[in-house]
């Protein structure tokens, strides 16, 4: 029996490589240029504390970091460029019944934030609300104090916005209700 040994159109020749997944097998993926892709994402976590990498090229590397905290060396317009690719938005909110006198409302840890605002409105009608946008250092409700220009009161059903626009780890809404209980619905939002 003669048996063809060389298929002579190579070029229609495929194959499939699969890994072991333990017992499942997953085919291999590969880019539009045939490259192997490292993580079905392409790319790969490295967790370092001293990370050093050979000089990237624009035209092939792009590099995304997240961290906590990041230091690098000074940047250089002739051979450095950072490109933002997003940014961390955070909201919470509340819905709430406040009793008689000083109340702090959405205590939060402003710290990995640079843009911080909060939003309060008054849904009781004949209740009036001085309340005021607080910073500190620490979590400590002795503390606290009040961001300049950070004070208001809403009489009667409506709205309040305020902005932390000094640095600091903590920020709250403090409200005082002053009569019967008051109800309030506050959001905080913040933008790394």
């Amino acid at each position: 029996m003669n048996e063809l040994v060389f298929n002579r159109t190579p070029d229609t020749l495929k194959a499939v490589i699969y890994g072991a997944d333990g017992s499942v097998l997953r085919a291999v993926a590969v880019d539009d240029a045939g490259r192997f892709l490292i993580s079905p994402d392409s790319a790969v976590t490295v967790t370092a504390n001293n990370l050093d990498i050979r000089p990237l090229s624009a035209a092939t590397d792009s590099v995304l970091v997240t961290a906590d905290s990041l230091e690098i060396r000074p940047l250089s317009g002739e051979t450095d460029s950072v490109t933002l690719y997003g940014n961390a938005f955070v909201e919470d909110s509340v819905s709430t019944t406040l009793s008689p006198g000083a109340s702090a409302v959405l205590t939060r840890d402003i710290s990995p934030y640079s843009e911080n605002s909060f939003f309060i409105r008054n849904q009781s009608a004949g209740a009036s609300l001085p309340l005021a946008v607080q910073v500190s250092p620490v979590s400590d409700p002795d503390f606290f104090t009040t961001v300049p220009g950070g004070t208001g009161t809403i009489t009667g059903v409506g709205n309040f916005i305020g902005a932390v626009t000094i640095p600091a780890r903590y920020a709250r809404l403090l409200v005082t209700v002053s009569g019967g209980s008051a109800s309030v619905v506050a959001y905080y939002n913040g933008r790394a």
